[in-house]
């Protein structure tokens, strides 16, 4: 096992602002779309995640058909969170936790929150057992958490992607987050996020911040045009890799995030980073919810990836 994506799992209804989505139950959550971003590239990789029991009820067959680990999906709750996602005509959504009521209590929806976060000793239980490479997590900024984190990354010895959670992206937040970043490798932020944490208007403003930070490349999304992956002083511009059709956008980032682990701790560097993290998100953007057999795509999103790397090192 190379390769551990962590965090919080939903099941998603999503509805655009022209009043069409989707009525089924989709798999989603920062950690099963990162994974994705993963498991497009390797098998040897394992969701580190606690769930609802509802979970296989829903999500039994895809795990089946992918031949997904479950070592790491821990039940811990009789129900899943369960979201509903509002878009905007500006492509940000918000969620409406209201919309489940009829299902269930408002109540027990936000306590499921508290069973499913992720812990460092979550993590550190499959990283000492196996000879990890590379681990993914969507999370805030607490120091305890990640005092306890360094540890065991120190101990294991695998590169670690972090994505940062909005709430973090507060300028009030920064001493917290550079905390954070010493035991980060390779970062995710988005446009949205950067301009709010660094209180700037503009995508260049955002560069010139994310150069300071000290980790080694920063995968900075900028919606449906693509990202910047930045190392040092080196800044690449890739543009969304093409997909053959556009459905929903849900969990993109996330799946370019993970992909972007992957590449990164395979030793790739930051123009073929943000490639593979373009490539997944195209192959993520074709349906609702996460991709349905990653077999099928695999050989055409490596074929992608080379393809795009050499025309953009032309």
């Amino acid at each position: 096992m190379d390769y551990l994506v962590a965090g919080n799992v939903m099941v998603d209804i999503v509805r655009f602002a022209d009043g069409s989505g989707s009525d089924r139950k989709n798999m989603g959550g920062p950690s099963v779309f990162a994974y994705s971003g993963v498991k497009l590239w390797t098998d040897s990789s394992m969701l580190v995640c606690k769930v609802g029991e509802d979970f296989y009820e829903y999500f039994d067959e895809w795990l089946e058909k992918n031949n997904v680990v479950r070592e790491g999906i821990k039940v811990v709750c009789d129900y899943c969170n369960h979201s509903f996602l509002v878009y905007k005509e500006d492509g940000t959504y918000m969620g409406d936790p209201e919309r489940f009521t009829k299902e269930r209590h408002r109540s027990d929806w936000i306590q499921d929150f508290g069973y499913m976060k992720t812990t460092p000793e979550d993590i550190g239980e499959f990283s000492s057992k196996y000879n990890i490479k590379g681990v993914y997590l969507a999370q805030n900024n607490d120091y305890v958490w990640w005092r306890k984190f360094s540890e065991i990354k120190k101990r294991d010895g695998f590169k670690f992607m972090w994505e940062i959670e909005a709430p973090c992206c507060e300028p009030n937040q920064m001493e917290a987050n550079l905390n954070a970043l010493k035991s980060t490798d390779i970062f995710s932020i988005n446009v949205q996020e950067a301009c709010s944490l660094f209180e700037v208007d503009t995508e260049e403003e955002c560069i010139e911040k994310l150069k300071q930070l000290p980790v080694d490349v920063t995968i900075f999304r900028v919606g449906k045009k693509g990202l910047y992956s930045i190392a040092g002083n080196e800044v690449f511009f890739l543009p969304s890799a093409p997909a053959d059709r556009v459905v929903d956008p849900t969990g993109c980032g996330n799946t370019s995030t993970g992909s972007a682990m992957y590449a990164y701790s395979e030793g790739h560097d930051p123009l073929m980073i943000g490639i593979m993290a373009n490539v997944a998100s195209a192959q993520n953007i074709r349906q609702f919810g996460v991709i349905p057999d990653f077999d099928a795509v695999r050989e055409f999103a490596y074929k992608q990836a080379k393809e795009l790397y050499d025309n953009y090192k032309k």
